[in-house]
């Protein structure tokens, strides 16, 4: 996420100037390869360029090709077979894989580009699905439209994000998205599709599907020392960060500048008006004062936070649901699979910085239905397996 979201960063300064730009991304893969598809890159008409999309011996000669592609302003799909790589001669990258790059151009405010759609969900914070089309075969290139790195992007909610392919056209796609996105146990983010469709003037096309998420947003209850170290290890992860705490805002931010967001909270039972949950977001309490903490994990819990984490004992958490429920303000037992109390993985904490490293790692693994366990006792493969795109038809 920290690597999409610097290209963004890059690409609203070059909209902002006017300058043409190109974006590479991995869209198709086979073997052994060091990023998987979804990985993406950025070249200026300078020649610069962010983000990877392997391991360092695939960026230059794509940043030549991109040079091309941003004076033709017509895409291009490069691919690499690095199974008969040469280690002397060749990219030297001791791979066994195959890897296909689409180079897009962009040029700033000519059509709706594959940026506008990511920025989209990233800037409103909503999930949606991209498909963009990869390949383009068996059509007469006289007489057939070229959509090779056309997209169309449906969000959350069903509602269309900014999109290249006309309406007409794309009806099977948005047809695709839609299950993925009503899919709750979908966890998977790509997907490849080949289809003979009269859409597309006899041709056959290959999409690429990707699920694009709005970073996670972390919301920190406490200003200790040890909040410091949080808020750093989860803007490494390119993460939003809310501050709330005892304190004024002014105060918050001098003391938490890393920080994206500050909010002062006086009474922890109107938490709710002041957070706006959804499914990319956690909770972290850490404020060190037992009352307090207690009436944060009543409020937080009565959200729909999918992560609330109590820094503490076990028995300190144990403790205020037990009081809570002699109070007769009992917990959901529904609301306690959200729940993490003590807060972080088991990997052998004692500073603010590891019990950090700790929180972040057990907040990502929550986030992504993972149990944090190490991945030599993993039974299958690291990456989800993935699933035919028939089975969305």
């Amino acid at each position: 996420m920290k690597e999409l979201l610097n290209i963004l960063d890059r690409t609203t300064e070059l909209h902002q100037s006017n300058q043409r730009y190109a974006l590479a991304t991995v869209v198709k893969i086979g073997g052994s390869t060091y990023r998987r598809p979804g990985a993406r890159m950025l070249i200026t008409e300078a020649g610069e360029h962010w983000g990877t999309i392997s391991g360092g011996c695939l960026e230059g000669e794509v940043a030549q090709q991109a040079l091309a592609v941003i004076d033709s302003q017509e895409p291009h799909l490069l691919p690499f077979n690095l199974e008969e790589d040469d280690i002397v001669l060749g990219f030297g990258t001791g791979c066994n894989g195959i890897v296909h790059v689409l180079i897009q151009p962009v040029t700033p405010g000519k059509h709706q580009s594959c940026v506008d759609a990511l920025l989209h969900c990233i800037n409103q914070r909503q999930r949606g699905v991209m498909a963009t089309i990869i390949s383009q075969e068996g059509a007469d290139t006289g007489t057939s439209q070229n959509v090779l790195g056309q997209h169309l992007i449906l969000l959350e909610g069903g509602s269309d994000g900014p999109s290249s392919l006309p309406v007409p056209q794309d009806h099977a796609l948005r047809v695709a998205c839609k299950k993925m996105l009503d899919d709750e146990l979908q966890q998977e983010q790509i997907y490849l599709w080949q289809t003979d469709s009269m859409m597309y003037n006899d041709s056959r096309v290959e999409v690429l599907f990707e699920i694009v998420r709005p970073p996670v947003h972390l919301h920190v209850f406490g200003e200790g020392h040890d909040v410091g170290a949080v808020v750093d290890q989860a803007r490494t992860m390119g993460w939003d960060i809310t501050i709330i705490g005892r304190k004024p805002v002014d105060i918050l931010q001098s003391r938490f500048p890393n920080a994206t967001g500050h909010t002062f909270l006086m009474h922890p039972e109107q938490v709710a008006s002041h957070i706006k949950p959804d499914a990319r977001s956690a909770a972290l309490v850490m404020n060190h004062a037992y009352i307090r903490d207690r009436s944060l994990l009543h409020a937080l819990l009565h959200t729909e936070m999918p992560y609330v984490g109590m820094l503490g004992p076990k028995e300190r958490t144990e403790t205020m649901l037990k009081e809570l429920a002699e109070e007769n303000k009992p917990i959901p037992s529904s609301a306690l699979n959200r729940l993490f109390g003590p807060v972080g993985l088991d990997i052998g904490t004692e500073t603010p910085e590891e019990i950090a490293l700790s929180v972040i790692a057990e907040v990502q693994a929550a986030l992504h239905q993972r149990s944090g366990g190490s991945l030599r006792a993993r039974q299958g493969p690291i990456h989800a397996s993935r699933t035919p795109i028939e089975a969305f038809q």
